[in-house]
């Protein structure tokens, strides 16, 4: 943005230093003035940059911004997020190729977690206060937190009093239609 406003400066002056500098005449070519201009643009750039410095700054907010980082540094949970994603490439073929209780836990906990954070980006994004009202966005918070919460104790549930996670889904996916058993 700088070198633009650089850029239009330079022209601003070079086109007024030439017109007082430089008669323009008919005869005088286009390439004439343009090496001109380029000259002259050459041998006062320090100049220039000096007189276009103090640019205003202006916001384009009707109302206060309300973030929600302006309550702390939010790097730590950014950096937890990404590895538990790159996690889940790891644990998902682990727990399928070596079924135990510790990895379906692992397993259920890093994707209700992976979940739990993708679904409250969502609220985060599309339920702001400034657009749905301030009780829309606490309720779907909330509504969140039971779910994830349910469901890590219905993964759990299933873990320790079935089969577990990965032979479940083995088993789910072993199953045959009823159309596939008449073709067969």
């Amino acid at each position: 943005m700088l070198s633009s406003v650089l850029l239009r400066g330079v022209g601003r002056s070079n086109a007024a230093s030439l017109i007082k500098s430089v008669r323009l005449s008919p005869l005088k070519a286009y390439s004439t003035i343009v090496a001109n201009t380029q000259r002259q643009a050459l041998t006062k750039p320090i100049v220039l940059a000096k007189q276009v410095a103090p640019l205003a700054m202006r916001q384009i907010s009707v109302s206060a911004p309300r973030m929600a980082s302006a309550s702390g540094n939010h790097t730590g949970l950014w950096t937890l997020e990404r590895l538990v994603s790159v996690g889940l490439l790891a644990v998902i073929p682990a727990a399928f190729a070596a079924p135990s209780q510790v990895l379906d836990a692992l397993l259920a906990i890093s994707v209700v977690i992976h979940t739990h954070w993708g679904v409250e980006a969502m609220i985060v994004d599309y339920l702001r206060p400034g657009v749905v009202g301030n009780v829309l966005p606490k309720v779907a918070h909330i509504a969140l937190i039971i779910i994830s919460v349910a469901t890590l104790g219905g993964l759990f549930y299933f873990i320790k009093n079935d089969i577990g996670l990965a032979n479940g889904i083995k088993r789910f996916w072993a199953i045959k239609g009823k159309d596939s058993e008449n073709k067969a």
